[in-house]
């Protein structure tokens, strides 16, 4: 009978601490990288486009409803060589409730514009 009891806790122990860890972990994980390579992508079109264009206004439009508040430090098409900054600020539902995830780039513009 002590065996079956301490299986059952053991089992308890498990459900109700291993697995909620495990779930912690893999979902933060998930969300991390998410979120990682959306600053990178953006990063990177920003690069392409020169600046903050109509193309990266519909994409950081679209990242919005998906939980992503981002913004610029200059909007608009700059010159070449000139700095934007841009702020990223992401909220997702995690295992503890609502979980923040912030961070900053900054891109050099590398893309001459014909004026």
């Amino acid at each position: 009978m002590s065996q079956m009891k301490g299986a059952i806790f053991a089992m308890a122990v498990f459900v109700g601490v291993v697995i909620p860890f495990f779930l912690m972990m893999g979902i933060g994980s998930l969300h991390q990288h998410a979120f990682l390579k959306t600053t990178t992508e953006l990063s990177e079109l920003v690069k392409e486009e020169g600046g903050v264009s109509e193309k990266v206004n519909q994409v950081v439009d679209q990242l919005g409803d998906r939980g992503y508040s981002i913004s610029f430090s200059k909007t608009g098409i700059v010159e070449f060589g000139e700095e934007i900054a841009i702020y990223y600020h992401y909220e997702y539902k995690g295992v503890r409730g609502v979980e923040e995830l912030n961070t900053s780039n900054t891109v050099t513009i590398a893309k001459r514009n014909s004026g």
